[in-house]
């Protein structure tokens, strides 16, 4: 290895340790501010298009029936499912649309299946399983059976209008 090699890589190591010395800078300020920002109490049932209430054990049967019960996969790297998943809001409704989707689509005949997984479902478990996704910060997943409880991610902040400024 050359001298322009080492000093390279270096230069590469050094730029590594900044980003990651940044990365949990960060880290600690984004936890900061959201340790000092009240939560909000999520609502237990959420309202529908129709008013009418979600019925969460429905939900949860129906996703347990239709959609983990079928799928199949490895959760390798930094995919992330929760099996405690009701308690995620962002969650909650993007399985409440896509279970919509299904009842709409399901009864249809031809390629209505088809068009359902390709539209709803696999754009849907990318959204749930990515590592930027409502279960990422979640620390119980099957891999780490619960070892440091369970933690959804918070919503995103908001103010209402009369809070502004």
């Amino acid at each position: 290895m050359t001298r322009s090699d080492e000093r390279l890589i270096a230069e590469l190591c050094a730029r590594v340790q900044a980003l990651e010395a940044w990365r949990t800078h960060q880290s600690d300020q984004l936890d900061e501010l959201l340790s000092s920002m009240p939560l909000a109490e999520p609502p237990t049932e959420a309202l529908t298009e129709d008013d009418e209430q979600l019925d969460t054990d429905a939900l949860i049967d129906w996703v347990h029936d239709t959609v983990t019960s079928v799928i199949a996969r490895p959760l390798r790297g930094e995919l992330t499912w929760c099996p405690l998943w009701w308690e995620h809001p962002e969650a909650v409704f993007r399985l409440e649309a896509l279970r919509r989707a299904w009842t709409e689509l399901a009864p249809e005949p031809g390629a209505a299946m088809s068009i359902w997984i390709r539209d709803h479902l696999d754009p849907c478990l990318r959204e749930l399983l990515t590592p930027l996704g409502p279960f990422a910060d979640c620390t119980h997943n099957e891999r780490y059976r619960a070892l440091n409880g369970h933690t959804p991610v918070p919503t995103l902040p908001t103010r209402t209008p009369d809070q502004t400024g």
